[in-house]
C-alpha cells in the first residue's frame, strides 16, 4: 500500500518507494525460512523450488503483461511502444532491472511513461534467488549465518560505493540491492529465544510508526533504506496476529502481488490520457479499479495456479513457454498494427545537433572539436552547453552561412565554470561523480577555445533549471576540492559569470540563448497523440503552453537569466515573442512539431525557429 499510494501521489507518503525495500526484506525472510526448513528435513529440490516459484509468479504476471500489451497502442507513443517492447522482453526474462538501467539515461522516457517499470523489483528478487538457494544447499549449515552476513556486508559496501558514481546502477542492479534481501535472510537464520522475541514485541508499535513516517530526511538514500529494512526485520522477528489492524493488513497482503502488478500500468495509462495532470477523481478511480482488478486476478489466476489443481507440471511448463513466446512477439504485432503514414519516431528522434558524437559523455572531457562537430574548417560561432544547446544547433547550422558553426555539448551539464548541478535521487543518472565530470567538461571547452582563434562568438545554451531546482544539489569547486551546496541562484549566476569573463579574456564575445517555453507535460507526446487522434483529456488537449503557467513553472530560471544579464553584462536572446502571445505559446507551426519531448526542440522545430527568427544573425549581433 505504501508503494501504491506513493505512485498515485496520495497523502503524505513521500517515501512510499521504501515499500520496495520492505518487500525485499520480507521476501528474503520467507524464502530463506522455506529453504532452511526443507533442507533440515532433507526434502529440498531445486526443480521443485523453481517450479513453485514459476507457478506462484508467472501466471498472474503473464496476464498483466498481456492486458498491458493489448492496451499499449491506445496509450503509448511510437517511441513509447518501442521502449515497451524491450520492457516486455525484460519482464519475461526477469532482466527488467537491467533493461530499465539502460533506459534510465538523459534521453530515456520518464518513469511515469513505462508501463512495466515495476517489474524491475521482481527481476532483482528472482536474480537473488539464483544465488541464495545454491549457497544454502551447498554450504555446510554452520556457514549459513556467516555466509549470509558476509554477502550482506559486501552488497551494502558495494551499494555505498556505486551510489555516488552511478545512482541508477545502485538502484536497479541485484548486487547493490541484495543486502536488503540478505537482511531478511539473516533474520530467518538468526536463532531467537522467547525472551528476545518478547523484548522485540515491545518495539512493534513504535517500529510500525517509524516505517509509516519514513523517510527521516537523511541526505543519503541508502540510510533511509537501511533503517526501514531493520525496522521491517524487527516486525518479522516479533510477529503479532492479535489485533484487527494486523489481520486487516494481512488481507491486503493476500492480494499484494496482484495489486503490485496491476496498479502501475493502470496509473501510467491514466496519466497518458490526462497528459500527466490527472484530476483527483481520476487518481482515486484508478486506485479503486486496481484494488478490484487485483482481487479478481488473485481469485481467478493466482490462487488456482498456486494450489496446483489446474494442470500437471509438464502442461504448466509447456504452457508458460508458449505464453512467453507469444507475449514476446506481441509488442511487434502492436507496433505493426498502429503504423501510420507519418514517421513519428523520426520526427521525435533525439536531437543531437550535428550528431551523436557531439554529445560528450561523462569521464571523457573534450580535447579538441571533432571534425563532424563543426560545419567548416574554421567556424566563427561555437555553441556551448547541454542538450538544449544541441537542440538549437540544427537550425543554426542551416542558417549561419559561411561563418560556420562548431558544437561542444554534454547532456545535463549546464555551461558554467567551477559549478555543476547533480541529483541525490536514487535512480538519477546525475550523480556526484557526474557533477565533477561536468565541471571538467566545461574546463575542457575553455581550454579548446584558447587554441581556436577563428572562433569569435560563443553562444551558451541550457534550460538553466537544474541549478535553481530543489531536486538538485550544487557542486562547487574550490581549488582542488569539491563541496556540496544547496541550490542557490547567486552561486549559479557566479558560475555563469565566471564563464563569460573567461571567454572574454580570450578576446571572444558571448551571448546567452534562452530556453524555449515549456510546460508541465510532454509536449512532443501530446502532439503525437493529437495527430494520431488518441484520447486526450484535461486542459492540455490542445497541446499549447499557457504563458502564466510557464512563467510560474520556470520563475526561478527566468530570474536567473535576468541576474546573468545584469551581473555578467551579457545579452539573453529569446524566441519567446515569436512563439507566444499574451496567453499561449505555439508548439507546432503548419503541422510541424516544434518540440520532440517536454522541452527539447525537434530537428524541424529548430530549423523553423532559426529561419523565421533569423536566430544566427541575432546571436552574432547581440554577442559582446
Amino acid at each position: 500500500m505504501l508503494v501504491v499510494l506513493y505512485h498515485a501521489h496520495i497523502g503524505f507518503f513521500a517515501a512510499g518507494y521504501l515499500g520496495v525495500d520492505i518487500f525485499f526484506v520480507i521476501s528474503g525472510f520467507l524464502i530463506t525460512n522455506l529453504i532452511k526448513t526443507q533442507l533440515e528435513q532433507s526434502r529440498f529440490s531445486f526443480s521443485e523450488f523453481y517450479y513453485r516459484r514459476a507457478k506462484r509468479l508467472l501466471p498472474a504476471a503473464y496476464v498483466v503483461i498481456a492486458l498491458t500489451t493489448i492496451a499499449a497502442p491506445f496509450f503509448l507513443s511510437d517511441v513509447g511502444l518501442r521502449e515497451f517492447q524491450n520492457q516486455v522482453y525484460g519482464a519475461l526474462t526477469f532482466s527488467g532491472n537491467i533493461v530499465f538501467w539502460f533506459q534510465a539515461d538523459y534521453f530515456g522516457g520518464a518513469a511515469e511513461t513505462k508501463p512495466l517499470l515495476h517489474f524491475w523489483s521482481l527481476a532483482v528478487e528472482e536474480q537473488g534467488y539464483l544465488l541464495l538457494p545454491a549457497f544454502l544447499a551447498f554450504a555446510p549449515k554452520r556457514w549459513w549465518l556467516t555466509g549470509v552476513s558476509s554477502l550482506l556486508v559486501a552488497s551494502l559496501v558495494l551499494c555505498l560505493y556505486v551510489v555516488f558514481r552511478d545512482p541508477s546502477a545502485a538502484f536497479y542492479l541485484m548486487p547493490t540491492r541484495f543486502w536488503e534481501m540478505a537482511i531478511g535472510s539473516f533474520g530467518a537464520l538468526l536463532p531467537t529465544t522467547p525472551l528476545v522475541a518478547a523484548r522485540l514485541s515491545k518495539l512493534r508499535l513504535p517500529t510500525l510508526a517509524f516505517i509509516l513516517v519514513a523517510p527521516m530526511g537523511f541526505a543519503h538514500p541508502v540510510v533511509d533504506g537501511a533503517l526501514v529494512c531493520l525496522a521491517s526485520l524487527i516486525l518479522l522477528l516479533a510477529p503479532s496476529r492479535s489485533n484487527v489492524a494486523v489481520r486487516g493488513m494481512a488481507r491486503v497482503g493476500d492480494i499484494s502481488y496482484s495489486l503490485y502488478l496491476i496498479h502501475w500500468p493502470v496509473l501510467v495509462y491514466m496519466n497518458a490520457v490526462w497528459m500527466g495532470e490527472p484530476p483527483a477523481f481520476a487518481i482515486y478511480a484508478a486506485v479503486a479499479f486496481s484494488l478490484v482488478a487485483s482481487w479478481a486476478l488473485y481469485q481467478f489466476v493466482e490462487e488456482p495456479f498456486r494450489r496446483g489443481h489446474v494442470m500437471s507440471r509438464v502442461r504448466l511448463a509447456s504452457g508458460l513457454v508458449a505464453a512467453s513466446v507469444l507475449l514476446g512477439l506481441s509488442p511487434s504485432v502492436a507496433i505493426a498494427a498502429t503504423e501510420s503514414n507519418v514517421d513519428f519516431a523520426k520526427i521525435r528522434r533525439i536531437n543531437y545537433g550535428l550528431g551523436k558524437a557531439c554529445d560528450f559523455s561523462p569521464r571523457s572531457p573534450p580535447q579538441e572539436i571533432p571534425k563532424n562537430c563543426e560545419t567548416t574548417g574554421k567556424p566563427e560561432l561555437l555553441v556551448w552547453g547541454d542538450s538544449f544547446a544541441m537542440a538549437v544547433v540544427p537550425g543554426l547550422a542551416k542558417t549561419v552561412g559561411e561563418a560556420g558553426l562548431a558544437q561542444l555539448t554534454m547532456s545535463g551539464c549546464f555551461p558554467a565554470i567551477g559549478v555543476a548541478a547533480f541529483s541525490k535521487a536514487s535512480a538519477s543518472p546525475y550523480s556526484h561523480a557526474f557533477g565533477e565530470d561536468c565541471i571538467r567538461f566545461n574546463d575542457g571547452v575553455l581550454a579548446i577555445l584558447k587554441n581556436r582563434p577563428e572562433i569569435s562568438t560563443v553562444a551558451i545554451s541550457s534550460p538553466f533549471d537544474a541549478p535553481v531546482s530543489s531536486e538538485f544539489v550544487l557542486l562547487k569547486r574550490s581549488g582542488d576540492t569539491f563541496t556540496e551546496n544547496e541550490v542557490s541562484l547567486d552561486v549559479a549566476v557566479e558560475g555563469i559569470k565566471a564563464l563569460v569573463e573567461a571567454v572574454r579574456a580570450l578576446g571572444k564575445q558571448v551571448v546567452v540563448v534562452a530556453p524555449p517555453p515549456v510546460a508541465s507535460f510532454d509536449i512532443g507526446d501530446c502532439l503525437e497523440r493529437k495527430a494520431r487522434g488518441s484520447v486526450i483529456l484535461g486542459r492540455y488537449s490542445d497541446c499549447k503552453i499557457y504563458v502564466t503557467e510557464y512563467r510560474r513553472f520556470r520563475s526561478r530560471t527566468l530570474e536567473l537569466l535576468n541576474q546573468v544579464a545584469l551581473k555578467a553584462g551579457v545579452e539573453v536572446v529569446s524566441y519567446h515573442d515569436f512563439l507566444c502571445d499574451e496567453t499561449t505559446c505555439k508548439t507546432e507551426i503548419d503541422g510541424k512539431f516544434l518540440y520532440r519531448d517536454s522541452g527539447h526542440l525537434s530537428y524541424e522545430g529548430s530549423e523553423i525557429i532559426a529561419r523565421q527568427t533569423k536566430l544566427a544573425e541575432r546571436l552574432i549581433r547581440a554577442a559582446r
